[in-house]
């Protein structure tokens, strides 16, 4: 009996359960109902590891969060002036508060990463452009500052930073600060993926990420379930493993989206998009907040209510985003988030403007 079909008992008439069940790839989730984790398991065993891809950036965005909280980083304080094994060019006025919402000016929008049989550049290699880097230095460009710009880059100096301010590595950092604290000990940011956990990834090909804050973490959909919870407890005032200010700073609109993304084709898929950014996370009016996130062999999606205890991660060990787009649609559906939802109306007039953002 596959976890899908096991664990469908617990939700009784889940059609989510029966769409893993029926994938083509490993795919896992876990649903957040009235604040607890209700885990439906999935056609990957538990405990299955799946590259979160650009869902490490609010994770990312946490530990920096909780830096600063500890006074160990200023988050309005000049890049330059808290870096000290490399500066970024053109950050004049450039802040961590910059890096976290994607108004520095930085480029790099995405990182490819790096196949196993291929040479992978250290983090300052990545970050001037050195080979074995195939990507752009990481530069900042006054005239784009506070101005949403989504860069991966920007998340590689907020890793370095990070390392600098604290004199650890950056995935030691994470683990003290975030993953331990909340519960998610089936995650690592270490990369490459430690050897002792091969076994335990959702597909045997993945690209490596020295730019491990923006897009190398690895982990469960229980355990981003877990990292939901808190914010939320956090945002309510509740008892949390993360302190106050990390829920000011997330599920705050830091700056408006363009009408151009990635989001733009969400209403193809039955799915509100999100309007602004916070630090680290995108938000929906003062209602919902999410992140998704790819790689070459993985695709995922999470969400939570602003209030409520309401929330789900999908995990897929795919290439395209489509699958994970649909069951999402189908937990939102099944959940009756009725405002996490687009209407018929609201769907077919978003078309034309989606189709256009994938051209």
């Amino acid at each position: 009996m596959s976890t899908a079909r096991a664990q469908a008992g617990h939700l009784p008439g889940y059609r989510l359960a029966r769409l893993m069940e029926q994938a083509p790839v490993a795919c896992s989730a876990a649903v957040i109902r009235g604040g607890e984790v209700a885990v439906t398991g999935g056609s990957a065993p538990a405990g299955t590891l799946f590259q979160a891809g650009s869902i490490s950036k609010p994770v990312a965005a946490m530990v920096a969060l909780e830096l600063t909280a500890r006074g160990q980083a200023d988050l309005d304080a000049d890049v330059n002036d808290l870096l000290s094994s490399w500066r970024l060019p053109g950050a004049s006025g450039i802040t961590l508060r910059h890096l976290l919402g994607h108004t520095a000016g930085t480029g790099v929008p995405f990182l490819p990463g790096y196949r196993p049989d291929a040479p992978a550049p250290t983090l300052l290699q990545s970050l001037t452009g050195s080979p074995p880097a195939t990507t752009a230095p990481v530069r900042a460009e006054p005239a784009l500052r506070d101005t949403f710009r989504y860069s991966g880059g920007g998340y590689a100096v907020l890793q370095q930073l990070v390392t600098d301010c604290s004199g650890l590595p950056f995935a030691q950092v994470a683990k003290d600060l975030v993953l331990d604290p909340v519960g998610m000990t089936a995650s690592t940011f270490e990369q490459p993926l430690p050897a002792g956990l091969n076994s335990a990834a959702a597909r045997p090909d993945w690209n490596t990420y020295p730019e491990a804050a923006a897009a190398g973490l690895w982990t469960t959909p229980a355990d981003l379930a877990r990292l939901v919870r808190a914010l939320q407890d956090c945002r309510a005032g509740l008892p949390s493993a993360l302190h106050r200010a990390v829920a000011a700073q997330m599920l705050t609109p830091h700056a408006p989206l363009p009408e151009r993304g990635e989001w733009t084709a969400l209403p193809l898929f039955g799915l509100r998009p999100p309007d602004s950014a916070g630090l680290g996370m995108f938000l929906a009016g003062e209602e919902w907040f999410s992140h998704a996130g790819g790689t070459r062999s993985f695709c995922s999606m999470l969400a939570g209510s602003m209030a409520g205890g309401s929330g789900a991660v999908i995990m897929t060990a795919a290439g395209s985003p489509r699958l994970m787009f649909r069951l999402m649609r189908a937990v939102s559906d099944q959940e009756g988030w009725r405002r996490f939802r687009v209407s018929g109306r609201e769907r077919a007039s978003s078309i034309p403007a989606a189709l256009r953002s994938l051209s």
